[in-house]
């Protein structure tokens, strides 16, 4: 009964020490900062405060992973960003009839790239489901219009 005791003593001043070390460590303090910058979906902020965590501590595995899961939440970000704006671009074309020549293979590039570029998309566990519906929703926009306006029957 008292070994117990002393290993719960034990146990609970090992976690009060690793959380005292991991609060005053500017590593960690910087590595939490950037998790919730992530979660708050301040990704760019996330990316330059986890950096300077995994800087200052290159043993530091949350700012690491931090760094990592918000270069993947940029790339989908970046994605739907660029879809959008292609998708403006295709509406401004389709508003002003009639669409010309130069104008059908500026959407045909812009269906390509943007089919092309989902494919090399990958998400992993953390990344966040919005984003990843998201880009899947511009993904099937470009893959319906690449296929209703180009594909020869």
């Amino acid at each position: 009964m008292q070994s117990r005791m002393v290993y719960a003593i034990l146990a609970v001043s090992l976690l009060a020490a690793m959380a005292i070390f991991a609060l005053t460590n500017p590593s960690y303090e910087k590595a939490f900062e950037a998790r919730w910058q992530y979660f708050m979906g301040n990704y760019d902020e996330a990316y330059k405060i986890a950096k300077e965590a995994y800087e200052l501590d290159s043993y530091n595995r949350m700012a690491f992973t931090v760094m990592t899961q918000t270069e993947v939440a940029k790339r989908y970000l970046d994605y739907i960003r660029e879809g959008e704006r292609y998708l403006d671009l295709i509406e401004d074309a389709a508003n002003h009839p009639p669409i010309g020549e130069a104008d059908k293979v500026r959407i045909k590039m812009m269906c390509e790239i943007m089919i092309g570029k989902y494919e090399q998309l990958s998400s992993t566990k953390l990344t966040d489901k919005e984003l990843v519906e998201r880009a899947k929703e511009i993904y099937e926009k470009f893959k319906s219009l690449y296929a209703s306006l180009f594909k020869q029957k």
